[in-house]
């Protein structure tokens, strides 16, 4: 399945995080998904990681297929294209409960997605992770590649505590096919997205860090950013919360930036962000958490116009909760994600 700018020049995507729901997904959950569709009428839906809950209660790998089939459902109805990055829970039901080693498990969901005919991920041929791949997207008279999508496995946990990154031999594979795509475009780069669940290090820089705490600041979410830190470069959105990257220094964002082709990388991950700034040229963007049956009160999805003459202007949109649902979301006091410390709080009560 070929991906294409329409006759006007636009391509549009949808990018939804963390739907993060069991089997039984709530109907918030899967609402947010259907209507953030109907509004927006994607040409693609990218799927950002943590895409089911994967540990809930009673876990099985029947069940996590069944989980993997409710969070499509209302992408098959609308018969919309998607690809998809894993996160650091997906695997965890069937890694915990059910004896499968990390990447049996996400080939295990991966061969499940790719039961649907609009599936567009892949494995991929990275020795570490499970889908990093990339898409390109075709101009509209269909005669060269003129953007580029790159799909990224930022892994799950660090051996050195806190969240997983990048490998070097994923970042060697993206410098690679970078410079394929930028030899058939006649030596320029090819604009591209880049697509993970993880943010990286880098995202901090668009934070002024504090010994104490100000009003609207955040606990810093590694232990490579100690303190407090507030948002003071994003031109839209917010931190809510400190983003969880790496402690380990990786060199995956300078090689964006020896590459020259990447205009925004859009991560998940941390729920109640929404943020978007830029960082020595390349745009850091957050999408909000769809899924409620985890932590967090900013729910909601994003969308990205991209314009083919004129990439680098491309729109893109928070669809947050209130703009998409039709009715009111009140606060519901309940076990979440299989862990008793994830509880749905009222907004005042979560930090």
């Amino acid at each position: 399945m070929e991906l294409k700018f329409r006759e006007n020049g636009e391509f549009s995507i949808l990018a939804i995080a963390d739907a993060q729901d069991t089997d039984n997904p709530q109907k918030e959950t899967t609402d947010i998904i259907r209507y953030s569709i109907e509004k927006t009428s994607p040409d693609l839906i990218i799927l950002l990681g943590d895409n089911i809950a994967g540990d809930f209660e009673g876990v099985t790998p029947k069940r996590t297929k069944a989980a993997v089939k409710a969070l499509l459902e209302p992408i098959s109805e609308k018969d919309i294209p998607f690809a998809l990055v894993f996160g650091n829970h997906d695997h965890e039901g069937l890694t915990h409960k059910c004896g499968f080693e990390e990447k049996e498990a996400k080939l295990f969901l991966l061969e499940e997605f790719q039961k649907s005919p609009l599936c567009l991920a892949v494995k991929g041929e990275c020795r570490s992770g499970v889908g990093t791949y990339n898409l390109p997207i075709l101009s509209s008279d269909g005669k060269k590649a003129a953007f580029n999508l790159w799909l990224m496995d930022s892994g799950t946990y660090d051996c050195n505590g806190g969240y997983g990154f990048v490998q070097p031999d994923q970042t060697e594979w993206y410098r690679k096919t970078s410079d394929e795509l930028k030899a058939q475009n006649g030596g320029i780069p090819v604009p591209s997205f880049l697509f993970q669940h993880i943010p990286v290090a880098e995202t901090y820089r668009l934070m002024k860090q504090y010994p104490f705490y100000v009003p609207g600041s955040v606990t810093g979410g590694s232990k490579r950013f100690p303190g407090f830190y507030k948002g003071y470069k994003n031109r839209q959105g917010k931190f809510r919360e400190a983003p969880c990257c790496s402690n380990t220094p990786n060199d995956q964002f300078e090689s964006w930036k020896k590459q020259g082709d990447i205009l925004c990388a859009f991560f998940g991950h941390d729920h109640t962000n929404d943020y978007l700034g830029r960082v020595d040229g390349i745009d850091l963007c957050a999408v909000p958490a769809a899924g409620y049956y985890s932590y967090g009160w900013n729910h909601g999805a994003r969308s990205v116009t991209i314009h083919e003459n004129s990439p680098e202007d491309y729109d893109t949109e928070i669809l947050s909760e209130h703009s998409l649902l039709p009715y009111t979301v009140l606060p519901k006091y309940k076990q979440r994600h299989g862990y008793c410390e994830y509880k749905n709080r009222k907004p005042w009560q979560i930090f």
